[in-house]
Order: structure tokens, then sequence, then C-alpha cells
């Protein structure tokens, strides 16, 4: 019934939706778009790239016609990773004790979570990105599991794996708390790429997370020795 009312609500909401669409960026007509019978129940998306990042910018989204526009405005931007963490409420940091390896060797990697707030963190999620070419051993993750059942915060509820990452789910964290984690990674194949993403949030705040910085890692081919013996014919 719930999304049957939400159809029903997007369709009687843009029925009468007629008219034309213009976006304007910083005084400047960028797009324009004519909403017709044929097209009012779309969604249209506008991307705009390179747009100056020293002072704000101001968008404009006009409508000349009939009916109730439904819109959007979303930004995002990049920071370099050495400027990243200074106000974060929650942190990460996944470090590796190597990073090149040879075919079936073990790499031991720790992620540490610091809880920044000045309240507990409720519901944390952790998704453990799985570098490409590793296998991660779970039985570490189990270890883990079963020594922090008694505690009353930083205790690792479940977790469940999948081909790129480990997912792993926190009761809470409690104010200005640290949590360091150790699991191993056995290499399969050689291959040579940077490590998937891991990221630490609230389940119920997504907007209260942060993310680890990438890791180059890459794995040799093992090369196997071969004993020849010799053979004299007579």
């Amino acid at each position: 019934m719930a999304l049957r009312a939400l159809l029903l609500a997007t369709e009687k909401g843009s029925g009468d939706v007629r008219g034309n669409v213009e976006i304007v960026l910083n005084g400047k007509t960028v797009s324009k778009l004519q909403l017709t019978a044929d097209n009012n129940d779309l969604f249209h998306q506008f991307v705009y790239k390179d747009i100056a990042t020293k002072g704000p910018s101001v968008v404009e989204v006009r409508f000349d016609s009939k009916g109730s526009l439904g819109y959007q405005v979303v930004g995002q931007y990049y920071l370099p990773w050495q400027e990243k963490g200074a106000e974060e409420p929650l942190s990460i940091a996944v470090k590796y004790d190597r990073t090149r390896l040879a075919q079936d060797d073990i790499a031991t990697a720790t992620v540490t979570v610091r809880n920044n707030l000045q309240k507990s963190a409720n519901m944390v999620m952790l998704d453990l990105g799985i570098p490409p070419g590793f296998d991660l051993l779970s039985e570490d993750l189990q270890e883990f599991q079963e020594k922090t059942a008694g505690q009353k915060s930083g205790r690792l509820q479940k977790y469940s794996m999948t081909a790129t990452q480990a997912i792993l789910y926190f009761d809470s964290f409690a104010a200005g708390e640290t949590m360091s984690l150790q699991y191993r990674l056995r290499a399969k194949y050689p291959v040579r790429a940077k490590t998937f993403s891991s990221q630490v949030y609230e389940y119920y705040d997504p907007g209260v997370k942060s993310v680890a910085r990438p890791v180059q890692m890459e794995i040799a081919q093992r090369v196997q020795s071969v004993r020849l013996g010799k053979v004299i014919f007579r």
C-alpha cells in the first residue's frame, strides 16, 4: 500500500506539469527543457562540471507554466587526502604490513576506527574493501566477534562477506573510543591494483562517515623451481 501511495502521488503530482524550465548558473542560462505530457513523469538530470571553486555558486530553476515542479540540487567535490580528517565525526585508517607479495603469501591489515564525537555513535557500519586478487581470512573476524562479545561498546555483532568487501556491524562506539582490528589476506593471483574503498558510517545517519585512503597492492607470480636429474645412456 505504501508503494501504491508513492506511485499515485508521483503520477498525480506531475500529471498536470506543462511548460518550460530554464536552469541558470551564476547568472548564465546553461540548460533549457520543455515539459509535456510525454516527458513530465521522467527523471531529467543535468550535470555541470568545472565550476569555479572560489566563492559560492548560485543555481536558479525557473519555471514559467502550470503545475507543481519538483527538483533537487546536489553538489559534489573532492579534497586531497592530506586535507582529510580534520573535523570528521568518525575516522578510519587501514594499513598493511606489506604491499608487495607473491602468490599464496599472507598480508596482515590493521583497521583503526575512532569516534571523534562528544557522544556515542550508534549502529556503526564498517565496510572493509578486499583488495583485488586477495581472499580475506574470515576466521580473524570470527575471533574478534567472540573477543568483543561482552563489551558495552565496540562490540562486533555480526559480519557478512562479499567478493569485494567485508561488512561489519557494530553496536556502538563511545565518545572518543578507538577500535583496532587485525585481519589477514591471502594473495591468490598476480595483480597490481589499488584496494577497494573502506569506510565507516552510522547506519541511520550515513552522512556521519569516513573513507580510508586506498593503497597500491602488488602480487607477483611465484616462480616454482624444478629439480632436474641426470640420466646417463650407455
